[in-house]
């Protein structure tokens, strides 16, 4: 019983405590109206932005970054996510030019929005740069699968109870890892012959892969392809073909199950010129894929490249 009454009384402190700083924050909104017009026409708009990396995997953070704000006292927000691709696990404290900015307190809302509520104890105020919190999430979704992270209801009160006027700027996470990024790479303009290397950069664990290249037939015709190189290890073409007159099909396959890891050239495609000086051609890359040793595909973006016939 006497741990049942312990528990509940602090309970009780900490709703009561949470009442108060709401109460404080209702009162501001009211009167925000009044008090804040004044300042909108002498303060300039801080921004306030969730910061979080563009691809997220396991676990992650996301600040709330906000850029020289002024005698910052309290606030609050919102924050809507996708629960079915992150959650939010926690909410840590903010920190401002060497000060700490204490989350009194945050809750969820439903099973897609928290709230959370920021008190600086005393009458101070806090200035400079930095975050006013840290969300941490989970990832639940699967590779591929998007959430914006939303900030909404957003409030900031400096030590005046005014109102501080503020931008909030929402950010948008992908589960899953950065995409390498495979580039055709080719001489802007070409005479007679030339190669295109499709370079690739930092990929890992390369096994195998494939893609095809589209081109202008009339302009520039492909003779050969060559094997590539990524950081010395050799990326053998083990088959090419011609799906019509401007398509080919390139192959990729590297022996074993070791993988290949760093940046290169996944193939060297040699072409002739066939049209006249200022017909151009792009080198479009398309239906791509890398695969990786857990016979896993590795996401990547395709860049075209374009050549023009003659001297620059």
């Amino acid at each position: 019983m006497r741990e049942n009454e312990k528990y509940k009384k602090k309970f009780e402190k900490r709703i009561l405590a949470r009442s108060a700083v709401i109460c404080i924050l209702a009162a501001i909104v009211c009167s925000s109206g009044i008090i804040g017009l004044a300042a909108q026409d002498t303060e300039a708009t801080v921004n306030v932005t969730a910061n979080a990396p563009e691809y997220v995997l396991g676990t992650f953070d996301a600040s709330i970054y906000v850029d020289s704000i002024t005698d910052f006292n309290s606030g609050q927000f919102d924050m809507a996510f996708d629960s079915s691709v992150v959650n939010v696990t926690d909410v840590g404290d903010g920190y401002l030019d060497g000060e700490t900015i204490p989350v009194s307190d945050w809750e969820r809302l439903d099973n897609d929005t928290i709230r959370v509520i920021l008190e600086v104890s005393g009458i101070a105020g806090v200035n400079g740069s930095g975050n006013l919190a840290t969300i941490h999430f989970a990832v639940v979704g699967e590779v591929g699968a998007k959430s914006m992270l939303n900030i909404s209801n957003g409030l900031l009160v400096n030590t005046e109870a005014e109102a501080i006027l503020a931008e909030w700027i929402n950010v948008e996470v992908t589960v899953g890892t950065m995409p390498v990024q495979v580039s055709v790479n080719a001489p802007e303009y070409v005479e007679g012959t030339f190669d295109a290397s499709v370079d690739v950069d930092s990929v890992e664990n390369f096994n195998s892969g494939q893609f095809d290249l589209a081109f202008d037939s009339s302009v520039v015709n492909v003779t050969d392809v060559g094997d590539g190189s990524i950081d010395g290890a050799t990326i053998p073409v083990s088959d090419w073909e011609r799906l019509d007159n401007d398509t080919i099909r390139v192959i990729l396959d590297v022996s074993g199950i070791a993988g290949v890891n760093g940046s290169g050239n996944l193939a060297t495609i040699s072409f002739e010129v066939v049209g006249t000086a200022g017909d151009k051609s792009v080198l479009d890359i398309s239906d791509g894929l890398l695969v990786n040793t857990e016979a896993e595909a590795i996401p990547a973006e395709w860049i075209d490249d374009e050549v023009i016939v003659g001297q620059q």
